[in-house]
């Protein structure tokens, strides 16, 4: 990935994080930042009084299929997100994905099928920009499996992989459902056969 585009994010975060940093109070932020909730007629979108509204919540899926030459792979999953909002600009939290696979390989004397479990798990930094944009950091725990033993026992890996990208989110502001997307870039070298140098993810958001 050229250098450039990560260079040009890094600066995009750190410049929107700023308004933060330099004490901008939660009324002047509004005003600067225009943000509105459209489900509403144009009504600010605002912090809650309680840690419970702060809370907003999100969910993707995943579900793929791939085969050929006597080996296909299916997997079905879900990326369960729990964001707090500090502010009416800046959101943190955890976010998780689990997923179930199932591998069948055929090697014309007999067939080979597993399956397992992968999963990830880390924590989240995003920011509201302007509607309907938001920029998004993330570092996560990576837990997958690799190949097979001679048992045929999964041999799994943990490796840490930090994004840093931004999306589009419509809906989902003060107490409704709304859908996302996002586009993430790896930040670590692909060090895998199959690593992509960024990440595309949808889902949805309620309270966001």
């Amino acid at each position: 990935m050229p250098k450039f585009i990560l260079l040009s994010l890094a600066l995009f975060v750190m410049a929107s994080l700023s308004l933060v940093a330099q004490g901008t109070t939660e009324e002047e932020a509004r005003d600067d930042l225009d943000y509105y909730n459209t489900e509403n007629d144009r009504v600010r979108v605002q912090r809650g009084d309680t840690f419970g509204s702060n809370l907003w919540f999100g969910t993707g899926a995943q579900l793929g299929f791939t085969g050929g030459n006597g080996t296909s792979f299916f997997q079905i999953g879900l990326s369960p997100i729990v964001g707090y909002k500090v502010n009416n600009f800046l959101s943190v939290g955890p976010r998780g994905s689990f997923s179930f696979n199932r591998y069948k390989e055929d090697f014309g004397n007999g067939v080979f099928k597993r399956s397992f479990v992968t999963w990830s798990a880390g924590a989240f930094a995003r920011a509201k920009v302007i509607f309907p944009f938001f920029v998004h950091t993330e570092y996560s725990l990576l837990n997958e499996v690799q190949n097979f033993d001679t048992n045929g026992d999964p041999v799994r890996r943990t490796r840490a992989i930090p994004f840093l990208g931004g999306g589009i989110s419509q809906g989902g502001g003060d107490g409704g459902v709304g859908y996302e997307i996002l586009l993430l870039f790896r930040l670590s070298q692909a060090d895998q056969i199959g690593d992509q140098p960024f990440e595309f993810r949808t889902g949805l958001n309620f309270n966001f």
